[in-house]
Parts: structure tokens; sequence; C-alpha cells
């Protein structure tokens, strides 16, 4: 095979290498978007957890400040029944400062009840919110993921295809000129083929060319290789 035609050939084999790495590319973009989306969801469901305990221990709190200002009463019912059978000044001393104590807790039973049914009126307000928020991420996942699933077959159909078409160009290439390319980049995330520019520079790390090695690369008799990177180079007329 002529250098020239085996540039061709290697161009083919590149344009298809690049395919290849734009699908794998999609690839990792779409488990990406995926992931960050099972990422989100992941932190509202915590999110959501944490909140329900609080608004749990607020309706713990609730009843029990409840229970305290149901007894503040009864207390403050016992004492004021006590206060009519007083029959000297010590007894009516003492029950008026039992009673002034049991007013002091009552009020602040009452208080700190008060104070829980605020917090527990927040975060049932929290809830509901974290709740709307984490139910419309995760129908945001389940459709996503849908049509992640969707994308991927058709990525991986395609990846098949070009996998296949990859081979066959391979086969049609022969053994040196495979290893250049292979040497050159070929295959990676880089091209492995550049043109040699009007100016003599190599078209990837624009290195100066000397003349007589670029009046063998611009006959076609031979691959030649950029000796500042290491590419593949070939002339702006081989038909790229």
């Amino acid at each position: 095979m002529q250098a020239s035609d085996t540039v061709d050939e290697l161009l083919t084999l590149q344009e298809i290498d690049l395919e290849i790495l734009r699908i794998e590319s999609e690839l990792a973009t779409l488990d990406e978007e995926v992931a960050e989306l099972r990422i989100t969801v992941e932190a509202l469901e915590k999110r959501v957890a944490g909140i329900r305990g609080d608004a749990g221990k607020a309706e713990a709190r609730v009843e029990r400040f409840r229970r305290s200002v149901e007894a503040g009463r009864a207390t403050l019912k016992r004492l004021e029944s006590r206060s009519t059978a007083v029959v000297n000044e010590q007894q009516y001393l003492a029950v008026r400062s039992e009673t002034e104590t049991a007013w002091r807790n009552l009020r602040g039973a009452e208080d700190d009840q008060l104070d829980a049914m605020l917090e527990l009126e927040s975060a049932r307000e929290a809830f509901s919110a974290a709740g709307g928020e984490l139910k419309e991420a995760a129908a945001d996942l389940a459709e996503r993921a849908a049509a992640a699933d969707d994308l991927r077959s058709t990525f991986e159909r395609e990846l098949h295809l070009r996998g296949a078409a990859r081979k066959t160009q391979e086969d049609r290439l022969g053994r040196r000129a495979l290893q250049l390319y292979r040497s050159a980049g070929g295959g990676g995330k880089r091209s492995a083929l550049a043109e040699l520019t009007a100016d003599g520079v190599c078209g990837q790390c624009f290195t100066s060319v000397p003349k007589q090695r670029q009046a063998e690369i611009r006959t076609r008799r031979d691959l030649a290789v950029c000796e500042g990177c290491g590419i593949i180079l070939y002339p702006v007329s081989s038909g790229a």
C-alpha cells in the first residue's frame, strides 16, 4: 500500500476512533448526570428523615408539656381546695407559697408547651416542603434514568458498530502503520495524525519541519512523524 493510501486509511481509522471517544464521553456524561440526580435524591431523603425525626421529638415535647400543664392545673385546683380549709395564718402562708410556686410552674410549662407547638409547626412545614422537593427530584430521577437507559442502549449499539468498523479498518492496514498510529496516540484521547501546513510546521504542535523532510512528506512515499510531538504528518492534499 502506498504511503498516501495508508494515510487515508489511517485518517479513516482516526475518524472511527474519535467517534468512539465521542460516544464514550456521551455515555460518561449520561452516567454522571444520573449519578448527580441520585445523590440529590439521597440527600433529600436524609433531610426528610431528619426533619421527620425533629417533628417526632417536637411532638413528644408537646405531649410532655401538655401533661405538665394538666398536672399544674390539677395542683392549683387541689391547692384551691386546701385554701378553704386553712385554720390559721401559718397554714394560709404555706398554701399561698405553694400556690405561687404552682402558678410559676404552670406558666413555665405553658410557655414550654407553646414553644414546642411552634417547633412542631415549623418542623411540619419544613417536612412538607422537603417532601415536595423529594417527590419532584425522585420523579426527575426516574424520568432521566429511563431516558438514560434508552440512550445508553443506543450508544452501546453505536459502540458495537464502531468497534466492528474499527476492526475492519485495522485489517486494511499494515503492522508498521498500526504501530506508528498507536505510538502517536491513535485510539487514545488525542489525534494521531496532523497536517503538515503550507508553512512547513506540524499542525499539532507547530514544530518546524526541515525542508528536506517536508519534501519527503509531500511526495507521500513514506509515513513520517513529527520530531516535536511524535504525531504522524501528512500533506494537506492527501484527501483528509
